[in-house]
């Protein structure tokens, strides 16, 4: 082998090896394209995916805040009712306490102050006539 030979196969061998790395950066370029939009396709299904889940969790959320909401309803109609019977009961417990010691009740008392203000101005008429 002579020296063109040589040189001929080194300069053969280094452009194989260019060849090489221009080939693999094609197919890497092809691979990564493939694979980019691979992904693409794969992210578009997850954020669809997603989506008809946020849809199902709202619905399923609003059903049970309703149905909770119902339920706190019906419990504070039953303890507003059970309080109303309480302060019922309480008061004509103390209403019969009182009665039983001889106070007088409001309406007593209006009926007294009436009776009063009612004395109060016939003694007027009869200090105007005596005057």
């Amino acid at each position: 082998m002579n020296t063109k030979q040589v040189k001929e196969s080194a300069k053969n061998v280094m452009l194989a090896g260019l060849g090489v790395v221009s080939i693999a950066q094609k197919e890497a370029a092809k691979a990564y394209g493939k694979a980019s939009k691979e992904a693409n396709k794969f992210f578009d299904a997850l954020v669809k995916e997603g989506k008809s889940l946020e849809k199902k969790s709202k619905k399923s959320v609003g059903e049970i805040t309703n149905k909770a909401e119902g339920k706190f309803k019906n419990l504070k109609n039953a303890a507003t009712k059970r309080f109303a019977k309480i302060e019922n009961v309480f008061e004509s417990k103390v209403e019969r306490a009182l009665g039983k010691l001889d106070i007088p009740t409001a309406e007593d008392l209006k009926g007294l102050s009436s009776r009063v203000d009612t004395l109060i101005k016939e003694i007027k008429k009869v200090e105007k006539k005596a005057a």
